[in-house]
């Protein structure tokens, strides 16, 4: 045992009993700041708490978007996929808890540095950053739109305290905002450790339970009606473009289970660290419950009416008793849900931006200015971005599905594949690779479907007016010199369309190959741009090689220095022999001269006695 792994375990212990370990070499006066000044009385998280603080992180404005799975896969390749997507976020968390603590490293941070340099740390701080900034300004956006109410295509949807108290200042977007950041959002983001916020995180997880409860409630009197129609159990594929409408739930999923930024915060505050891996499993399993679940029962409850984001569902006539009521507090609980994950998502957000603006400065918790200053910028930043920028929406949405499976599964893929201690099993590295592969395909998609869903809804009258029925059409995509070239061939009109047809064929022919040309660009800049980040780890896989090819190098140079000391340190043992002998025989000399010495006082003192010689 080292001397390290011994002062770890009698804090610990410490820990554990309380009781404070005093260091007989530290000095009186403290020399420098450490991580934990100032919370001294802090015994370490406990088990619950972590699990909630987790469990908040995980589930965020993503549960409401996973009933429009259900009705995009089907109820049984749904919860498969859902149970699935759980198993690999748990593996992914499982190698970034291994390879941390096989390099030491205390942070997701300290391990991207750790295996690919400080670029590789910036890298994923800068994707932290645009995830967790673009989650907090879509939490803001839903709080005021459910509180104050939203205009969405001319069409006026009034918030819970409109349609309470009427249209009034108090109540409108900007206010109620402003009440909310100034009243929740601020103090909950001043505290400094994320265990703080165990109570608020379990009272979050509470009020996911009651959106649960209440829907699950809702669907059982239903189905006990009568009303409620038998859901499709498999998709419903009868052509190309249903067949890829398929692959537009896998950013759900992907960003559904993100909270690896958490991980290693939650780890340190535990009261005993190897817990953590039963807090995740628990997590998760908690989760993907409360996943199946609203899945299931959501979309039994709207079936093919399950909008993307099923809470505008409860914006409409349940048609049961107290349906209004039950709305509300659907929409109220789940506003409050997102006030209390705020803060959780909060905390990495401003740990990363402080770890990138001053990666050498002391820790963020001893400096009270920077804290409040980066907390204050932030919550600034993001309140203004949900109040000016409200269309924000499908920007932040595209962005954060990029970091997010950046952060979730190709980061700790690409650390595992990098294996620097040589700990990796082979099959952790096919794993890795499938990793790799279902992140780099989720963007695309996830690319593709915002940008066919932008594109159509700025596209001509003509092609919003003609419907699916009306215009049965095979299109052929030829994937030639970069670019979509596209064959469209009507194969049946009816009658009252075929005017209409020749008049605007060429503009819809043209529309459509403006369509598949800017999909067909975008995907090639999104795969240009994989390929770029590919190549980027690439490089510093090598500049990190380079660098302890150097260090071996050094090592190997001192190796043959060591090794010619021990061989010119045997032939000065000769000498050294000699030495001791000379040595020994001075010490006998100087016995002999000693005695001589005493015998010759001894025949003074006695010739001086016979010839009565007085002494001088």
């Amino acid at each position: 045992m080292t001397i390290g792994s011994l002062k770890q375990a009698k804090e610990k212990k410490s820990r554990k009993n309380k009781q404070a370990v005093v260091d007989e070499q530290s000095p009186l006066l403290p020399t420098k700041h450490k991580e934990d000044a100032g919370f001294d009385e802090f015994d370490g998280a406990s088990f619950s708490g972590a699990v909630f603080n987790l469990s908040t992180t995980i589930v965020g404005a993503g549960i409401m978007a996973l009933p429009a799975t259900m009705k995009s896969l089907g109820l049984i390749p749904g919860i498969a996929m859902i149970v699935f997507m759980a198993f690999l976020t748990e593996t992914s968390i499982e190698l970034l808890i291994r390879f941390s603590r096989t390099s030491k490293s205390a942070s997701y941070g300290g391990l991207m540095g750790d295996t690919f340099g400080k670029y590789g740390k910036m890298l994923l701080q800068i994707c932290i950053l645009v995830n967790n900034i673009g989650v907090l300004v879509v939490y803001m956006i839903i709080i005021g739109d459910v509180l104050s109410g939203t205009k969405s295509s001319g069409v006026h949807h009034a918030g819970v305290l409109e349609g309470w108290f009427g249209t009034h200042w108090w109540n409108s977007r900007f206010f109620i905002l402003l009440v909310t950041t100034l009243g929740i959002f601020a103090p909950l983001a001043s505290l400094k450790r994320i265990d703080s916020l165990r109570f608020t995180s379990a009272l979050s997880v509470a009020l996911a339970v009651v959106f649960l409860v209440v829907t699950v409630g809702i669907t059982i009197f239903k189905l006990m009606n009568g009303t409620i129609l038998m859901p499709r159990l498999f998709p419903d594929v009868y052509d190309i473009t249903s067949f890829l409408k398929l692959f537009t739930v896998v950013p759900v999923l992907v960003t559904a289970y993100i909270c690896h930024y958490n991980v290693h915060s939650i780890e340190n505050e535990l009261e005993d660290s190897t817990q953590i891996r039963a807090v995740v499993k628990s997590s998760l399993a908690l989760c993907s419950s409360v996943y199946v679940l609203t899945s299931l029962f959501g979309f039994l409850l709207f079936g093919d009416a399950t909008l993307d984001d099923v809470l505008a569902n409860f914006d409409t006539n349940l048609g049961i008793p107290l349906g209004s009521l039950l709305n509300d507090v659907v929409r109220v609980s789940y506003a409050a849900h997102l006030m209390l994950v705020f803060p959780i998502v909060f905390y990495p957000l401003r740990l990363n931006l402080d770890g990138l603006l001053f990666p050498s400065a002391r820790p963020l918790t001893c400096d009270n200015l920077r804290f409040a200053l980066i907390s204050s910028g932030l919550i600034a930043i993001i309140f203004l971005g949900a109040n000016f920028i409200p269309s924000i929406w499908d920007a932040f949405q595209f962005t954060g599905a990029t970091a997010a499976v950046c952060i979730g599964f190709i980061f700790p893929a690409s650390v595992t594949l990098r294996d620097r201690y040589g700990i990796a099993t082979k099959k952790d590295k096919i794993l890795c690779m499938f990793m790799i592969v279902i992140a780099v395909f989720s963007n695309v998609v996830a690319i593709y479907s915002d940008a066919y869903s932008l594109i159509k809804k700025n596209s001509s009258p003509i092609l919003k007016t003609l419907s699916q029925s009306d215009i049965p059409a095979i299109v052929l995509l030829v994937l030639s010199n970069g670019g979509f070239r596209i064959s469209c061939k009507i194969c049946t009109m009816a009658p009252k369309r075929e005017l209409l047809r020749k008049m605007e064929q060429d503009h819809l022919a043209e529309s459509l190959n403006d369509l598949f040309t800017n999909v067909s660009t975008m995907i090639r800049g999104e795969l240009r741009e994989t390929n770029n980040v590919l190549e980027l780890v690439e490089k510093m896989n090598t500049r990190v090689a380079e660098e302890y090819k150097g260090f071996g190098d050094v090592a190997s140079g001192l190796t043959i220095f060591v090794e010619q000391l021990k061989c010119k340190s045997g032939s000065f043992d000769e000498y050294v022999q000699q030495i001791d002998t000379i040595e020994q025989q001075v010490t006998e000399f100087e016995a002999v001269i000693s005695m001589l010495d005493k015998y010759v006082s001894l025949l003074e003192s006695k010739v001086q006695s016979a010839y009565q010689i007085p002494p001088p």
